[in-house]
């Protein structure tokens, strides 16, 4: 393995203080002690600071700055110094953000940034602007646009783009009138809000419009999964597992010949391919492959290799399936309807699909092969070993090392090297990119995998366009947010939030690796009946994690409450904690560990103090910690608030603590809303049933 077992804790909080690779790198974290926030990053590889993050905030919590002080690299290396600032308007949406550059062999680059919003937190402007010096060629870059939305007026789709104004430029001179590239881009959503078409114009210098400069199509399944885009007759086809997880992806070029404006011919080519085996496995075209490890879900290396090191075939994988007992696999079938699926995706998008059929690939013709035999592929191994050129299969390893956001911010080689080098403005967009001709990692902003065919990254459960700075698919979550845009970002906060996988943005302080069930009316995963949730569930990796409390207040009750309905199934908190604040509110912390409280009823407790550690007692199917938030008594079924409307109790409960905050305090907002009383108003939730109590705090 090529990771040491050497992280480090501090006492209480959980959060990594050091981390070190096998090819020698070191990452280093410090935190402000009463806010817990991350104050420095830093990255030592090959006996050099490459990376030497500090992070500045406002009273909220918001980044207001990221300086990496790292020390210029020598001449022909990648790196160098990096420095970003940020406002926020009154609602703590990203205003605008600044950005220097400074490398070896002069380079020198800058970005600004400039956002605008409305009062149904949709973006109406963004305009962008950057200059590079010696960064790609010897000379200066010009680049940016400058981008107007408007929206749907109609009912439900309000959210839905209609149009974008979108004046942009790329030149070696200063941008003028005569230098600026005019479009308008047209948007076209089916029944689910998913994006099916866009259709761009350009302004001529003459000043008239061609209506259909360029189009683009996308095609959508019935769980929201994009099937198939079309770039300009470049086409792209993906494929999913009963998860939604995504499994392949190719994609081609289709080129035809027509005479007289009839088709005459035409040739329809595979220019990428992709096969996600598993997160941790990605084969593609010729036998290769990346083999991905993680920490829980950080992935931390890659490793290259090939399956013709190792004499295999791919056609082995499918004659083993076959032969097992009980099993018949038509694979010729199988095959069939792959590519029948690829054909019908060029059909819905009115192109001709002229590419060549291999049918006999499953009866014996291979890719990791050069002739048709799988025992020719094996032969040559076996020569490949005996010559002791297969133990360098693997060597190619690559190390990441990501800022606050898990972005692939520097990528290390086995031995501490920088292969490659990556900065981004603040919404995902590429502003500094070094590399080498070995390897690139796909994996950027966020880790996120960047589809260069279609431009967004893949989420899991959404695509989302860095340059418009929205999803371009609906959200599977959007009724656990009804005071956010459905397809904005982060709550247009993209350097203090991050979205997972596309369903909600959390603040990086929560340590949980999602939300396993929302607030509101649900199927009880238990009894399968509808009832109301309470609260929100937060997976998490196994028992035994430290539980914070959410804001300053006082033990009210330490409990133990375990039923065991008519069908024998377990129900109930299990070991809970309920924590008393100010203004009647409370909240309750679920399922914990039995033994794992470290509180008693009555102790006085600060924001983020350790109250107990997770666990999956009473009702549970699984490790999480189920968080109540109420106003009045919480153990009542009237009186509950959605957690997830509310990124900072503390700040609810003490805005105008200006000791405790460290200076003045601009109005606080719950995802770009004020938290009045009328929003917080607590709600009943229908069909949610009595809970009974022990009496006995601890069992």
């Amino acid at each position: 393995m090529p990771l040491r077992n050497n992280r480090t804790y501090p006492h209480k909080i959980e959060l990594r203080t050091y981390l070190k690779y096998c090819n020698g790198a070191e990452t280093f974290y410090s935190y402000d002690p009463q806010r817990r926030r991350l104050q420095n990053l830093a990255v030592n590889a090959g006996g050099k600071t490459i990376m030497d993050n500090a992070y500045g905030y406002d009273v909220v919590s918001n980044v207001l700055s990221v300086v990496n002080k790292a020390t210029i690299p020598e001449k022909g290396k990648a790196g160098g110094q990096m420095s970003h600032s940020y406002t926020y308007d009154a609602l703590y949406r990203l205003s605008t953000a600044n950005g220097t550059y400074k490398g070896a062999d002069n380079k020198t680059a800058s970005y600004t940034l400039a956002m605008g919003y409305d009062n149904m937190h949709r973006i109406t402007s963004k305009k962008q602007h950057l200059t590079q010096s010696n960064v790609q060629f010897n000379g200066t870059l010009n680049a940016g646009y400058d981008l107007t939305y408007t929206y749907n007026n109609d009912e439900g789709k309000k959210f839905q783009l209609a149009s974008v104004r979108d004046i942009n430029y790329r030149t070696e001179e200063a941008p003028t009138d005569s230098t600026n590239i005019n479009n308008g881009h047209k948007y076209t959503y089916d029944a689910n809000g998913n994006l099916v078409y866009i259709n761009t114009s350009r302004v001529k210098h003459d000043g008239k419009e061609d209506d259909k400069a360029s189009e683009q199509k996308y095609k959508w399944d019935e769980e929201n999964r994009l099937l198939a885009a079309d770039e300009n007759g470049f086409v792209s086809n993906y494929w999913y597992d009963a998860d939604g997880e995504r499994t392949a992806k190719t994609s081609g070029e289709n080129e035809a010949i027509f005479v007289n404006s009839e088709f005459s011919g035409g040739s329809t080519g595979t220019a990428r391919f992709s096969l996600y085996v598993s997160p941790y496995l990605v084969a593609g075209q010729g036998g290769k492959y990346t083999k991905h490890i993680y920490i829980g879900s950080q992935r931390i290396v890659s490793k290259l290799g090939d399956l013709a090191s190792y004499g295999a075939d791919p056609r082995r994988i499918p004659y083993a399936g076959n032969e097992a007992d009980g099993v018949t696999v038509n694979y010729k079938d199988k095959y069939n309807q792959q590519l029948q699926s690829i054909k019908d995706n060029y059909k819905t998008f009115d192109l001709p699909y002229n590419g060549q059929d291999n049918p006999d690939y499953v009866n014996g013709k291979g890719f990791s092969s050069d002739d048709d035999t799988p025992e020719a592929a094996q032969a040559r191994a076996m020569v490949k070993t005996r010559a002791g050129e297969a133990g360098t299969n693997e060597r190619m390893q690559f190390y990441y090392h990501p800022d606050h956001l898990g972005s692939s911010s520097y990528i290390t080689n086995l031995d501490g090297e920088v292969a490659q080098h990556i900065e981004y403005v603040p919404f995902g967009e590429v502003f500094i990119e070094e590399r080498n001709n070995t390897w690139n990692t796909p994996y950027l902003f966020n880790a996120k995998e960047l589809d260069e065919e279609t431009g967004m990254y893949y989420y899991g459960a959404r695509y989302y366009e860095p340059r418009l700075s929205l999803w371009m698919n609906c959200d599977p979550m959007e009724e656990n947010l009804p005071s956010s845009s459905t397809y904005s970002y982060a709550a247009n906060n993209p350097i203090r939030f991050i979205d997972m996988e596309g369903k909600i943005p959390f603040d990086k302080s929560v340590a949980h690796t999602r939300i396993s069930s929302g607030f509101g009316i649900r199927k009880h995963p238990i009894t399968g009946e509808l009832k109301g949730h309470g609260g929100i569930d937060l997976a998490t990796a196994g028992t035994g994690h430290d539980v914070h409390v959410l804001a300053d207040g006082v033990v009210k009750k330490v409990g133990w409450n375990v039923k065991v309905d008519s069908k024998g199934n377990k129900t109930g908190y299990g070991r809970y904690v309920v924590v008393q604040y100010s203004d009647g509110y409370e909240s309750l912390y679920a399922h914990l560990d039995k033994n794992g409280v470290a509180v008693s009823v009555g102790d006085k407790v600060s924001e983020n103090d350790v109250i107990a550690k997770s666990g999956n007692t009473g009702g549970s199917t699984g490790p999480h910690l189920h968080i109540e938030i109420s106003k009045g008594n919480i153990l009542q079924k009237s009186n509950k608030i959605d957690p997830s409307s509310i990124p900072d109790l503390q700040l609810l409960l003490h805005p105008d603590n200006k000791e405790y905050y460290g200076g003045e305090l601009s109005p606080v907002t719950v995802y770009g809303h004020a938290p009045t009383p009328m929003l917080l108003q607590p709600i009943s939730l229908p069909k949610i049933e009595e809970i009974k109590i022990n009496t006995q705090d601890k069992k």
